[in-house]
């Protein structure tokens, strides 16, 4: 092409794009060979096949000595190689049938809420990683919420949910996990089904149900992370409300048809009561169990003595909430705070970073209007 027209001649790219638009063959540059193919006899095809039934551990080089040594048969290691990998598919289960996806969507906003952790973020100054926890929108692909923390766990969670309700002023319908440890316990359980927000877990090692978020985290490294040189807590916590009002009100989204999130955001007009809003941290709380306190005013907590000062001889109910580990009898209220803290040192082997005593300390709780609380 170049030497018969020059300067002018169409690039490679452009010979390559003719060629599948036409559907235009590709003649071999080498000449046909003369020589007719060799192939095995059906016999020593035969005696090759028992030859690896036979001896299945020797690898192809061995198995075609053998055969040229004993049987006087000639035959590449190559050959041999796709006989046994031939065989060995021929033993295995017929593959699964490759799974059939399907597009959903909800109709309106804040009928389902998208929530995973972005864990790619490892801090310059400190070399640690640090978690941002997004709330995306399913309808409007918005992000409701979104924060970075050093050490998430199912209070972060609870905590973040209440403060996107809080922001939109609306109670969603459901929320979508995964099952990491900050998705799934007791406490998010109580809270969603007291709220009256459904709780949904994606299926295990099938991150596709929040396939939306996942594609979203990678904008968020591309347009956000990346821009910075340096990743320090402080800076990325001060620039990432800048990059979330950015990516609910001005980018467009190609399923939108171009529109940013906030078109569909708006769209919601029936907002959540103030006085539910107000009270959601109470909603965070259920009943473990109800225990006598002796006349020491102590009990046995991970093997350590737990002291509940005025409460001793009386029966008290005891309840996990936002606040920790919460005493209840008659109104009065004492918590240990920490007490979510000290159960995952236990739950991870560190007893030895407990302290010897826990102390409870007066607490003047929100009683939840839930007949669970």
């Amino acid at each position: 092409m170049h030497r018969r027209f020059g300067v002018g001649a169409p690039s490679p790219r452009t010979i390559q794009r003719i060629r599948a638009r036409h559907g235009l063959v590709r003649f071999s540059k080498r000449a046909p060979s003369m020589r007719p193919r060799r192939s095995l006899t059906s016999e020593a095809r035969t005696r090759v096949a028992a030859l690896i039934t036979e001896k299945p551990y020797l690898g192809p080089q061995r198995t075609a000595w053998d055969l040229q040594n004993g049987d006087q048969i000639t035959i590449s290691p190559s050959t041999i190689k796709r006989m046994k990998l031939k065989r060995r598919e021929a033993l295995l289960p017929p593959p699964p049938p490759r799974p059939v996806w399907r597009f959903y969507e909800r109709h309106h906003p804040h009928s389902l809420w998208h929530g995973d952790f972005l864990e790619k973020v490892t801090l310059t100054d400190i070399h640690q990683t640090a978690y941002q926890l997004a709330l995306q929108d399913d309808y409007s692909r918005g992000y409701v919420f979104c924060d970075l923390f050093l050490n998430p766990d199912i209070r972060t969670t609870i905590r973040a949910l209440i403060a996107a309700m809080r922001a939109w002023r609306v109670i969603p319908k459901a929320v979508m996990f995964d099952n990491g440890s900050p998705f799934k316990g007791r406490l998010l359980s109580a809270f969603c089904e007291q709220v009256g927000v459904r709780l949904i877990h994606a299926a295990v090692n099938h991150p596709q149900t929040n396939g939306k978020l996942e594609r979203a985290f990678r904008d968020d490294m591309r347009d956000f992370y990346k821009r910075h040189d340096t990743w320090l807590l402080d800076g990325l916590r001060r620039d990432l409300p800048d990059y979330v009002y950015y990516r609910n009100h001005i980018r467009g989204h190609h399923a939108l048809g171009g529109e940013p999130a906030i078109t569909r955001l708006n769209e919601y007009t029936h907002l959540a009561l103030p006085a539910v809003l107000e009270r959601l941290e109470s909603y965070a709380c259920y009943e473990i169990g109800r225990k006598t306190i002796p006349a020491t005013g102590s009990i046995r907590l991970f093997g350590r003595d737990a002291y509940l000062g005025t409460m001793a001889g009386r029966e008290v109910t005891f309840f996990e909430s936002l606040e920790g580990l919460e005493a209840r009898f008659n109104g009065e209220c004492a918590v240990l705070k920490d007490y979510r803290t000290f159960k995952q040192m236990v739950m991870h082997y560190r007893q030895r970073e407990l302290p010897p005593a826990f102390y409870f300390e007066p607490y003047k709780t929100v009683i939840c209007p839930s007949a669970n609380c």
